[in-house]
């Protein structure tokens, strides 16, 4: 893209005393669209004269042979380009949070099945402690203690 600098009409009024405005090389062949004219905006002082700003920029495409209509359907697809996009990354989201959910609920369920595994294994590991030593099992028969606290003799 290439610069120029030239002084406008008002540019005093703008703050601007040369202002260096982007220019396409060759608007016929390349086309001036809206990220040029975006690119524009960028580089005048919105926040002053609005009105001011407009002619600014109406001046620098009509110099160029550029017809606002012309960009103003070029930001109407770059609009649709962009809210479909939008759209996607959405849908992408929605499916992510999906399988977030999915894998919220398998963490659930190993939790559920962790704290139950280790309450059982606590049992047994009581169990075993409170279980009689064999040796003083009568007649050399070993006791065996149930889950419940109960002795069996085998």
């Amino acid at each position: 893209m290439a610069m120029f600098a030239k002084k406008l009409d008002g540019d005093s009024k703008l703050g601007m005393d040369a202002a260096v405005l982007p220019v396409a090389t060759s608007a016929s062949s390349r086309g001036y669209g809206i990220a040029e004219t975006i690119q524009l905006m960028r580089e005048l002082p919105g926040d002053q004269n609005a009105e001011l700003v407009v002619r600014v920029v109406r001046a620098t495409l009509a110099s160029l042979n550029v017809r606002l209509p012309d960009i103003i359907e070029d930001a109407a697809r770059k609009q649709k380009t962009i809210q479909d996009r939008i759209a996607a990354v959405h849908g992408t989201i929605a499916d992510l949070e999906k399988q977030l959910l999915g894998q919220r609920a398998e963490i659930a369920t190993l939790e559920a099945d962790l704290a139950e595994t280790t309450s059982v294994k606590e049992r047994l590991q009581a169990a075993e402690r409170t279980a009689l030593p064999p040796a003083s099992a009568p007649h050399g028969k070993a006791i065996v203690t149930t889950l419940l606290g109960g002795a069996i003799a085998p």
